[in-house]
């Protein structure tokens, strides 16, 4: 007799099944706020990826093209036009590295700064499920979450120090 597929798996264990309930819900939390992220980036007359562009930039000092493509999670192809568009507006400026002419630098400008800081103070207003936590609730998640940033910060230097 053959058995069903339900009896075949093994039960995984709490800790376990807690975390992919943690991981479900934490994509469906993700996924949801994408939509509040689009609206921010359109109130501030920003695509998401120029939003995300922006806030990835150093304000004080100029990047290579290839850095702030790494921060931003985007080919460094792609950030080009990207960054076109933001030039466009006077939003950063690029020049080449004193050092080689083939890198491009760019640089927020004092408008792509202004803008950045509004970016980051609509990201930090609190969304309203957080509001309903409570204080303790809200220190706890804030905790957890700030490890949660910490182990994946740890693990990118580990993945970028690796030779090969």
């Amino acid at each position: 007799m053959r058995s069903s597929p339900a009896r075949s798996v093994r039960p995984l264990a709490p800790s376990t099944q807690v975390a992919r309930q943690l991981s479900r819900a934490f994509f469906d939390l993700m996924m949801r706020q994408t939509g509040w992220f689009r609206s921010a980036s359109a109130d501030c007359g920003l695509s998401p990826i120029q939003a995300k562009t922006l806030l990835h930039m150093d304000v004080r000092h100029p990047s290579t093209m290839s850095e702030v493509a790494q921060t931003a999670a985007c080919e460094p192809s792609n950030l080009t036009g990207i960054v076109d568009k933001l030039e466009a507006r006077g939003l950063v400026r690029r020049h080449a590295a004193p050092d080689d002419r083939r890198i491009k630098m760019v640089l927020l400008t004092r408008e792509g700064a202004a803008l950045r800081d509004r970016l980051v103070a609509r990201f930090s207003e609190p969304a309203g499920w957080m509001l309903a936590l409570s204080a303790r609730d809200q220190q706890q998640l804030r905790d957890i979450l700030r490890k949660g940033l910490a182990f994946e910060q740890a693990a990118a230097a580990s993945a970028e120090s690796r030779p090969g």
